[in-house]
């Protein structure tokens, strides 16, 4: 028996899908007689049906990889447009927070002149200076912390995209892991369905084989059978003439002896031992008639028994046939369960550290985007050029252009 197996194998990236077909040749040598007999060769349908399987499981992993890619891209898309809407929601809130300080700070140092003013008496010129500084401190502050502000909801969002990028990402891989495991679980019984029906067409031709030998089995009893009644009814039919042809003979010898032992009898003695002598002659070919009938019916019953015992004999061994070909099928479905728990067993030994690459990246880039914004926050605080950059907008006037 030849078999032919498709073997396919599926590996998913977080980029591609990759799907390879080989085809193994499996030849059996036949030690089994009921192959020789009764196996055929897989149909080529069944390769077809797995190749249609594959594809089909390759159409769907496409399928999911576009969707969850589709909705990622979507995800970048938005949050690219949020950040920006926020980036000029935040320059245009800066701008006019800046405004309004600004003009309450030019209330304020008017008032602070027109005071100085009506004291009409001497002040240093550090006093208006450090209340110049103060004011641009205070606006500093205030701008700085709409910046700070403004970064923690960057860091929120940016943090909440990734999270949710991560989530589509983790939920495409555990699709595509389940679809590789489903993809397993149908070439599994793909190939199990086609044993079976590899053996169910096996049993099919040992039924249909057994009732031809059972036919012909019938017709070579009944031929014996018709053989024996043949030659019963010619045993028959020559038993009388025989027994005339005997019974002449007889009497011929007996009236020829009769005649030489007794000497001296009378017509009326002669006629009375001849008359006895046919009497004994019937009843003896009467005898020979029973023997005969008897002899008949118990070659006809010997030969019945002996019909019976071959039929015996031969439903014996086609039972014989069908059950080693039963547990051949249960070992060779025994062996495919195993075959297949071992492949799924290794998938899922591969597919830990997969999981656990996949779990480690998330966690590196969360880790990136939070040493990110960390250290962007730090060079805030630790760059003497933010409150430079913070008030370049508003510079510090100078004591003499404030007119004290």
């Amino acid at each position: 028996m030849v078999v032919y197996t498709i073997i396919i194998t599926i590996r998913v990236s977080s980029n591609n899908v990759n799907i390879s077909i080989g085809s193994i040749q499996i030849i059996n040598n036949n030690k089994n007689p009921l192959n020789s007999t009764f196996a055929k060769p897989v149909n080529t349908i069944t390769h077809l049906t797995v190749l249609s399987v594959t594809n089909a499981t390759l159409r769907v992993l496409q399928s999911k990889k576009r969707q969850y890619d589709q909705e990622v891209e979507n995800l970048e898309r938005q949050q690219k447009q949020t950040i920006e809407r926020l980036e000029q929601e935040h320059t245009n809130r800066l701008r006019d927070e800046a405004k309004r300080i600004k003009a309450e700070q030019d209330k304020e140092l008017s008032k602070y002149q027109n005071m100085l003013k009506n004291r009409k008496k001497e002040v240093s010129h550090m006093s208006p200076l450090k209340f110049l500084q103060k004011q641009q401190q205070d606006l500093d502050s205030a701008l700085k912390k709409i910046i700070q502000q403004h970064k923690h909801e960057l860091a929120t969002i940016e943090r909440d995209c990734l999270n949710h990028k991560q989530q589509l990402l983790r939920a495409r891989e555990a699709a595509m892991w389940e679809l590789e495991e489903r993809h397993l679980q149908e070439k599994h019984q793909l190939f199990k369905q086609q044993l079976k029906d590899q053996y169910f067409m096996q049993r099919h031709q040992l039924l249909k084989r057994h009732e031809k030998e059972m036919e012909q089995m019938q017709r070579y009893n009944q031929r014996l059978i018709e053989e024996m009644k043949n030659k019963q009814t010619q045993e028959r039919a020559r038993l009388p003439k025989i027994q005339r042809s005997e019974a002449k003979t007889r009497m011929a010898m007996f009236k020829k002896s009769l005649r030489i032992t007794v000497a001296a009898i009378t017509p009326e003695q002669e006629r009375e031992k001849i008359k006895q002598f046919a009497a004994q002659e019937e009843k003896r070919q009467k005898n020979e008639r029973l023997h005969q009938h008897q002899k008949h019916e118990n070659q006809m019953r010997d030969l019945q028994l002996q019909c019976d015992a071959n039929i015996r004999e031969l439903q014996q061994l086609q039972n014989e046939k069908c059950h080693l070909l039963i547990e051949h099928e249960t070992q060779k479905l025994k062996e495919l369960d195993e075959e297949h728990s071992l492949e799924l067993k290794e998938w899922r030994e591969k597919l830990r550290p997969r999981k656990k690459a996949l779990e480690e990246e998330f966690a590196r880039k969360l880790q990136e985007q939070e040493v990110f914004f960390k250290m962007s926050g730090e060079s805030e605080c630790l760059n003497p050029s933010t409150q430079s950059r913070i008030s370049k907008f508003y510079p510090i006037p100078s004591v003499h252009s404030t007119g004290f």
